[in-house]
């Protein structure tokens, strides 16, 4: 009960601050101003998490089969769409017509829009990739039942959590899960990544994204969810002065969160940085975690740059740098706690 009510002040002080604060200088574009496009001749796995999952998020979409792509430019997909889908577990025809049509694709992510190519085949429809994704990157075939999330600390369970991980990757690419067959994670098999192709990003993942967000538990739904959110944040759309804020709560709610869990840990680190301090810590020690809280302050201060960050609550605009900002700032805690408890 105190926590049902610790949040639901939480929440009053959340909506007050933003009723004192009044609109943010800078205004973001509201999921339902995005525009994706799911690419795919039937079902994977004969699920539709895909489209249910931009659903639920009230993002705008279209569906498109690999023949009706033939009929699209490059620029014509770049004037409509924000994101690309390529969805999982395709007959081989899909693939076959996909392959040729990979430079539009790549040309469209170079304008600064976002591919988000679900990787994952050897599935029931048969179909294999038969060309490299952007940038030479290319899927080995590979079963794990677990899948490590680097960011949280977290696994992926799934019947088949992935069906392959990367080779190729760019040094510039972002590591997000990797395989974890024995429920150890193995860097040296990363299965999604997000990496740049000119200005825009290619979200690669070998998860079966489709099977498990239908048929797993909830922490798909979630994890997919914040990866859309996560790659939207990324297509290169010029935020609008005197765009309304977004109605309802998806956005706020992930950002309130990132917002606390900053602020709490960066407390928390304060504390145990000055008592490690105080106790002799080690140099080395104390700089990694110094290297993370500066880091979070930074992506921190990039959340900040359209006003307040809690006028912003509804923005997708800052949720990748409030994301990060937590993250970053829940491993400087970290390994200040891990290297007190073994002193």
């Amino acid at each position: 009960m105190k926590k049902i009510l610790s949040a639901a002040l939480s929440l009053l002080v959340l909506f007050s601050l933003m009723a004192v604060l009044g609109p943010p200088a800078v205004s973001a574009k509201p999921l339902s101003g995005y525009n994706v496009l799911i690419l795919k001749n039937v079902d994977a796995w004969n699920s539709p998490a895909v489209e249910d999952t931009l659903t639920d998020m009230g993002v705008p979409y279209d569906v498109m089969t690999s023949t009706e792509l033939q009929n699209k430019t490059a620029q014509g997909l770049i004037d409509a769409y924000d994101m690309i889908i390529v969805v999982s577990d395709q007959p081989q025809s899909f693939y076959d017509q996909i392959g040729p049509q990979m430079g539009k694709l790549e040309e469209y992510v170079r304008a600064g829009k976002v591919l988000e190519i679900h990787a994952a085949n050897w599935g029931w429809n048969g179909g294999l990739w038969t060309t490299p994704l952007p940038r030479n990157v290319t899927i080995v075939r590979s079963y794990s039942s677990y899948d490590y999330v680097i960011a949280n600390n977290t696994t992926l369970y799934s019947s088949y959590a992935s069906h392959g991980y990367f080779v190729g990757l760019p040094a510039d690419a972002e590591i997000i899960t990797v395989q974890a067959p024995t429920g150890s994670p193995d860097y040296g098999k990363p299965s999604t990544a997000i990496y740049t192709l000119g200005n825009g990003r290619v979200f690669v993942t070998g998860l079966t994204i489709e099977y498990s967000v239908a048929r797993r538990g909830p922490e798909w739904k979630a994890f997919y969810t914040e990866m859309v959110m996560n790659n939207l944040g990324y297509s290169q759309t010029a935020p609008a002065p005197e765009m309304p804020i977004q109605r309802g709560i998806n956005v706020m709610l992930f950002n309130f969160y990132y917002y606390t869990q900053y602020h709490r840990n960066l407390e928390r680190y304060n504390a145990l940085y000055e008592e490690a301090f105080a106790g002799g810590m080690d140099n080395e020690t104390l700089g990694l975690a110094t290297i993370q809280n500066d880091t979070a302050a930074d992506y921190y201060a990039n959340a900040s740059q359209y006003g307040p960050v809690v006028a912003n609550f509804p923005r997708i605009y800052i949720f990748i740098d409030l994301r990060k900002a937590a993250l970053h700032q829940k491993q400087a805690v970290k390994i200040l706690e891990e290297a007190m408890a073994d002193r």
